[in-house]
């Protein structure tokens, strides 16, 4: 049996994986070379050659606040030369410190803050930044934006002048602002929020109200994971879903990577109701319903003592022997954690056992947030229906797709007599308001916001609008006394709000480095509570569980290109979601990937493709959100399904009683999982080959901290030395003074993608779309591969993620063998590409011990 694997049907040696597997270019196909009309190819890479300057060009921020045409040849920039830019970038309420960089006054690369505590690297010299912000550059340029106000109060929909627009602002509310609302997504920006309380203050009876689509805690904690030498986990991502993931990640990753130090490594337990990046890399890990989490909990509590818990009498082995290894291992320096989305009795045991185990304080964290005034959508539901609610100011979001189901916001949305969306498509949401105004993208538009521990920073633009719009700042000023004023002028005086000081040296330093000073909360002290008894009870049928995906996050990057072509973490997943079953219960229903299921939760149904994923919790199927648009953009319309529709006010995260029956139909997929099987890890009889001439072993090579410290090569056993190939003249040597080279430190990574985008970004790597990624001709030049090791059968197998990517090798195989040294090496030993003497012989991918080269010549046709 294989020890570790990429897929079942690699497991399970199927004639289609072997046939693959012994194929030289197993995804070479040549009567596909036609298939990609010109069109088609134009379609999806519209914001790419946007972004490389095609179609658009660019205008730079001058200190000044004078944006100007860069024509006019400043004196304080030299052509080429890069610039760069402190920002922060907001999502979900929760602000990430950014760098930017930008080239004639054109914003074409982001990284991380080094400056700011939630952005930087574990070393504190470099800035970290996800997928999200990284990919974020390319929705700036995207074509599908909106471009001017959008008037529907008549029959059809018409152009509007920002004249006309702000002439109906004038009316939207009256001076007490009775019948009046605003629905914003979620911020944390001081300049915002200081305008909602003048809205609310000038206008006394106008309401505000809220709405994520992805459930945030309303309780602030901060973990020390740097400190921490255990952690327990209760359904919390905290290296992909949360908040603050970036920083946890780094957190987490220097105690990994510090083990010689320290003689020994950061311990992790995992239980979870889907499979998390956080729970791959867990230490131990188990798959359970979402209603076990609070049994699971309070076992815990019990074990430790803690005051007021009671012992649960029905749990599994498997989860007595998780509960046992935790609560044994807590004591020794240890922090747990709950998930976001979990209920408050769940969130009072973990605090409970936190106290016991003396982590408040040192290694937790609680944080006095701003309270926040703001209602459900469910309230402004009822109050649209009940008549109180006559006009309506939406800021952002896209509640008319992704509101809870049993809503129906989208139909509630279209019988108020005023109502203007901002955002940066004319989406689900604006067509069903009488009013859509284009939304300024962050890199455009001044503003702030707070990281999840409230350090404040100042979001500045590096670009004019390219599409006119408008920050949010500026629409809300419309309603109260600060109209007219600059929006720069606002942040201003915000900034001398927090800081008790309107200095001009002090708001730049804060503006360069993207900090601003002494902001954060305060810290609160923790109040104790009772402990509730009262446990979920047994389900029938599977339970529901929702997951923020890790590609489109909760449907506001569907039309961004390069993250629907990015591979999923752990199913590898393209352009596409998918209702993730266990391989038992797949085998139950008789159900294998691709086949069409029936979800069924009372009166609400979702038609959706199965895919088998190893480490799903039996009896749970997950639902990634995001998909199934239908006014994304051109890149994003009709891709995936839309898991939102079985969605409840009460059923947000995870739901009950679903019943599943299969349709009789099939669905194509997109997953590049087994795009890269080598022959090594694919043919029975891999064992016995190990220690052969010519035979390098597994290509993944484990071992652990013990068997590391007795033989520092305990992972290289079994490798044979590789054989210096012949060259056609001597190397150069090029290790003299300094040497190219990149190293991956496998115990840190967690295979979050976010290098694969970083690397889309930096080299503007063209998407080929869904069809041609079912062709392997996917482009990205680095990849994570992930593989399982166990059984078909294990229900928690451990999952280890391997980046490849071309290693430029000094005595590069690849340039042995081409015929017209279109590779070569440069005079700093970089191997290089010249791609106009390419003639696609592909030698270079046969030699190549990686499999890191890509050819994609089409054939093009209109």
């Amino acid at each position: 049996m294989l020890e570790y694997w990429q897929s079942l049907e690699q497991l399970a040696n199927s004639p289609e994986t072997l046939e693959r597997i012994s194929r030289e270019f197993p995804d070479y196909q040549p009567e596909q070379i036609i298939s990609l009309s010109r069109r088609r190819f134009m379609k999806l890479m519209s914001a790419s050659m946007a972004l490389a300057g095609i179609t658009l060009t660019g205008c730079r921020r001058w200190p000044k606040e004078e944006l100007a045409p860069y024509s006019s040849n400043p004196r304080e920039s030299t052509p080429g030369t890069a610039q760069h830019f402190a920002t922060v970038y907001e999502i979900g309420g929760v602000g990430h410190g950014l760098l930017v960089t930008s080239y004639d006054g054109r914003p074409i690369k982001i990284e991380g803050n080094p400056s700011h505590p939630y952005s930087k690297t574990f070393d504190g010299k470099l800035g970290a930044a996800d997928a999200f912000a990284q990919a974020s550059l390319l929705e700036l340029y995207d074509p599908d934006r909106s471009r001017f106000p959008v008037n529907r109060t008549a029959a059809s929909p018409r152009q509007a002048s920002w004249v006309e627009f702000e002439s109906m602002m004038a009316s939207l509310s009256p001076l007490d602002g009775k019948g009046f609302a605003v629905l914003s997504e979620a911020t944390s920006s001081p300049s915002v929020l200081a305008l909602r309380d003048e809205i609310l203050k000038s206008r006394p009876q106008a309401q505000w109200f809220e709405h994520e689509p992805i459930v945030q805690q309303t309780s602030r904690k901060v973990l020390d994971l740097t400190n921490a030498d255990v952690v327990v986990l209760l359904d919390s991502d905290l290296f992909g879903a949360h908040p603050a993931h970036v920083r946890y990640a780094n957190d987490w990753a220097k105690r990994r990577r510090s083990a010689d130090e320290h003689r020994g490594m950061n311990r992790m337990y995992m239980a979870e109701s889907a499979l998390t990046i956080t729970g791959s890399v867990a230490d131990e890990r188990i798959g359970v319903r979402p209603s076990r989490l609070g049994h699971i909990a309070m076992a815990v509590a019990a074990r430790l003592g803690v005051s007021g818990s009671v012992a649960p009498a029905n749990l599994s082995p498997e989860e007595i022997k998780f509960v046992d290894h935790a609560s044994a291992d807590l004591k020794n320096n240890g922090v747990i954690n709950a998930g976001d989305h979990l209920p408050v009795e769940i969130q009072q045991i973990v605090d409970a056992i936190n106290q016991s185990i003396g982590a408040v304080g040192k290694r937790v964290t609680h944080l006095q947030a701003p309270a926040n005034p703001a209602q459900s959508i469910s309230k402004l539901s009822e109050q649209i229906k009940s008549g109180a609610i006559t006009s309506v100011l939406i800021i952002g979001g896209n509640p008319g797709y992704n509101a809870p189901a049993d809503l129906d916001f989208a139909s509630v949305l279209s019988s108020v007599p005023k109502s203007v969306h901002l955002s940066l498509h004319d989406n689900e949401t604006s067509r069903r308001c009488k009013w859509h105004v284009p939304r300024a993208h962050y890199l455009e538009s001044w503003g702030d916001a707070r990281a999840w521990d409230g350090t404040a920073s100042i979001q500045q633009p590096l670009i004019l609008p390219l599409f006119d719009g408008k920050s949010v700042i500026e629409i809300l000023a419309l309603l109260t006394s600060s109209a007219g004023k600059s929006p720069r002028d606002i942040v201003r005086r915000t900034f001398a709000t927090l800081t008790g000081t309107d200095s001009d040296k002090a708001f730049n330093q804060a503006l360069q480095d993207g900090v601003v000073p002494t902001s954060q909360y305060k810290t609160a002290a923790l109040q104790s509570s009772s402990l509730s008894a009262a446990m979920p009870a047994e389900t029938r049928g599977f339970e529901l569980r929702f997951l923020p995906d890790q590609k489109v996050l909760d449907g506001r990057f569907a039309n961004n290109g390069w993250l629907q072509e990015l591979p999923d973490s752990l199913t590898k997943l393209t352009w596409d979601n998918a209702a993730l079953l266990s391989k038992k219960d797949a085998d139950d229903l008789g159900v294998t990937n691709g086949d069409m299921i029936r979800i069924s939760v009372g009166d609400r149904s979702l038609e959706i493709a199965a895919f088998i994923l190893p480490g799903q919790p039996i009896g749970v199927i997950g639902l990634p959100l995001g998909y199934g648009r239908s006014a994304a953009g051109r890149v994003g319309n009709g891709v995936g399904f839309n898991a939102y529709v079985l969605r409840t006010v009460t059923g947000s995260t995870y739901l009950s009683g679903a019943t599943v029956a299969r349709t009789g139909t099939t669905y194509n997929f997109s997953t590049t999982q087994e795009h890269h099987i080598i022959d090594e890890i694919g043919f029975k009889g891999r064992e016995e080959r190990i220690g052969e001439k010519g035979h390098s072993g597994p290509i993944i090579r484990e071992a652990t901290l013990a068997e590391y410290e007795k033989n520092p090569r305990a992972a290289h056993e079994g490798q044979h030395e590789a054989i210096p190939l012949p060259l056609f003249q001597p190397p150069s040597q090029f290790n003299n003074p300094n040497a190219w080279g990149m190293a991956i430190d496998m115990n840190a990574c967690i295979g979050c993608n976010a290098c694969v985008v970083a690397c889309q970004a930096e080299n503007n790597i063209p998407i080929v779309g869904k069809d041609q990624v079912a062709n392997g001709r996917e482009m990205h030049w680095l990849r994570v591969d992930r593989y399982f090791k166990g059984t078909a059968d294990d229900r928690n197998p451990e999952i280890a993620f391997q980046p490849m990517m071309c290693v430029h090798c000094e005595n590069a195989p690849c340039e042995q063998v081409c015929p017209v040294a279109a590779t070569t090496h440069d005079s700093e030993g970089l191997n290089v590409m010249v791609y106009n003497r390419c003639i696609g012989t592909r030698y270079c991918s046969n030699n190549c011990p990686y499999k890191v080269r890509r050819f994609n010549y089409f054939d093009w046709h209109s």
